[in-house]
This record gives structure tokens, C-alpha cells and sequence, in this order.
């Protein structure tokens, strides 16, 4: 698969750059695993220099768009979302309302999404969010469960909000899981919230989500107007 690039403008040449490879990829003239041109090449097809071109690929790399291999080339990342928000968690981390404003979006997405998938899971769903339940890892368990309801929900850019969220909230859950009885009611929590789903129960799925929430909300020490009752 050969890409066409379009030369760019001389003014802010590697932003521009960024930017034309960051809609080549959006567009799927890039796909991930893809081997770039040779530098040589690649600055020819968009006419900048080969320092602005080190530059480009630099920024890229940063954001875990872009993958340099050693005596390979550079190549389309894996496009996980995991590493693309990496570069977004460091800025987060920056604000000391990180925590109170994540939480609060979660409230407003994961009940949401609990109730559709009380409407919309199939059994094979279910099943996994029960397989999700006897994990060990609780922590990990905690993020395959609402991922998993995030996808039997049925809708993908709410889905993709979330799985956002809650790699936002990674440094979070390792927190609240240690505090005393947290892994305990948060699995008879989560276990109420599969239940409801099984029984195709939007309004029991909506309200068990949003008080698991709360109560985790509670437990990181949130205590924002969007998190009362």
C-alpha cells in the first residue's frame, strides 16, 4: 500500500505535518503496522526539510502515533487507546480537579450505558461480564467489567468515551482498591449491576451503577454537587 503525501506549507511546517499525518490516519490512507517512506523520500513528498521532518516524526512518537524501530524505519503505531491517552493522563494528572471531574463524567456515561445494556446484551455478553466477576485481579476486573457493558451498550462512541475514562482513571482505581472493605462491596456492587442487566432491567441497572459510583466516588474523597443523590 503506497500513501500519497501532500506537500505542506512552509509556514509552521511540522505542525502542519503533524497535522496531515494525524488526517491520514484518520482517514485510513495510514494504517496502523505501516511502514513510512524513507526519510529521504518522505521529505521530498512534503517538501520540508529533513530536520522539520526529524521533528514531525519526534512529535508523533511523543504521542504514540507514530513508532520509530531501530535500523527498521518509522511506522504506524498500534493506534491503542491505552497509549494514545498516555500523553493526555500526564496533562490531567497537572489539575487538581482531575478526580472530581471524572468521576463526574462517569456519571453521566456509565448509567447510561448500563441501562442500554440492559436492553441490548445477548447472552454471550452476559457471560463474559459474569467471567469478569471471578476474575482475581480485582483491578482489572473492575475495568474488563464496565468495558465489557460498555460495549454490550451498542453504541461505539460511547463506548470509546469511556474506555477514555477509564484509562483517565487507572491511578484512581489502584487507590480506592486498597482502602478497607472497597474490593468487597465493590464486588457485591458489580455483581448487582450483571444481575440487573441479565434480568433486562434498564431503571435496576441505571440506579446500581450510579450508587457504585458514588460510593467509589466517595472512597477516592470526591465530594463534587454532581455526585450527590
Amino acid at each position: 500500500m503506497t500513501a500519497e503525501f501532500t506537500p505542506v506549507h512552509r509556514s509552521s511546517a511540522a505542525a502542519e505535518a503533524v497535522r496531515l499525518i494525524q488526517e491520514m490516519i484518520v482517514d485510513g490512507r495510514l494504517v496502523p503496522g505501516q511502514r513510512l517512506p524513507a526519510e529521504r523520500e518522505l521529505s521530498e513528498m512534503l517538501r520540508i526539510s529533513r530536520p522539520t521532518l526529524r521533528e514531525t516524526i519526534r512529535s508523533l512518537v511523543s504521542l504514540n502515533i507514530l513508532e520509530s524501530r531501530h535500523g527498521s524505519g518509522t511506522y504506524v503505531a498500534a493506534l491503542d487507546t491505552a497509549a494514545l491517552l498516555e500523553p493526555l493522563e500526564f496533562v490531567m494528572s497537572l489539575s487538581g480537579r482531575t478526580l472530581d471531574e471524572l468521576f463526574e463524567a462517569r456519571l453521566l456515561i456509565e448509567p447510561a450505558l448500563a441501562a442500554l445494556a440492559a436492553s441490548r446484551a445477548d447472552a454471550g455478553q452476559v457471560a463474559a461480564m459474569r467471567a469478569a466477576l471471578a476474575e482475581p485481579d480485582r483491578v482489572s476486573a473492575d475495568m474488563a467489567l464496565h468495558r465489557l457493558i460498555a460495549e454490550a451498550a451498542g453504541n461505539a462512541l460511547l463506548a470509546t468515551m469511556l474506555q477514555t475514562l477509564s484509562a483517565l482513571g487507572r491511578a484512581s482505581r489502584a487507590v480506592t482498591a486498597t482502602r478497607p472493605g472497597v474490593l468487597r462491596r465493590t464486588a457485591a456492587e458489580h455483581a448487582a449491576i450483571v444481575e440487573a442487566i441479565d434480568r433486562r432491567d434498564p431503571d435496576a441497572a441505571r440506579a446500581a451503577m450510579a450508587e457504585h459510583l458514588r460510593r467509589i466516588a466517595a472512597a477516592a474523597g470526591v465530594t463534587t454537587i454532581g455526585l450527590t443523590t
